[in-house]
């Protein structure tokens, strides 16, 4: 199942508020202030759903390679001057482990 998120609105949102759609049938109350709904569908997009779709529009955004760390990897390559760190490797591998590891513990 695809969800767009792109017509949503993320110009504001603190960690309390919420962004909210409602069907536009309402009773002769509206007319004083007071919206009431008929239709029961109603959507309500949490401030954590707002800034989810803003990453993901920021990072729809990106390019998915970063041609210049490549050409500068495969120039080093090339060269010769290229050089492999294990430690950093394995931390980075370790850390990794630890946090997939604490999101199944969820």
């Amino acid at each position: 199942m695809t969800v767009n998120l792109n017509s949503i609105d993320l110009s504001g949102g603190t960690a309390a508020s919420s962004t909210r759609k409602t069907s536009s049938t309402q009773s002769p109350n509206a007319q004083s202030g007071e919206a009431t709904q008929q239709s029961g569908s109603e959507v309500s997009i949490t401030s954590t759903a707002s800034l989810l779709a803003k990453l993901q529009q920021t990072l729809a955004a990106q390019p998915a390679v970063d041609q210049k760390r490549v050409a500068a990897i495969s120039h080093a390559i090339a060269s010769g001057s290229y050089t492999v760190h294990p430690d950093r490797i394995a931390h980075g591998l370790i850390n990794s482990e630890r946090a997939l590891r604490s999101l199944s513990d969820q």
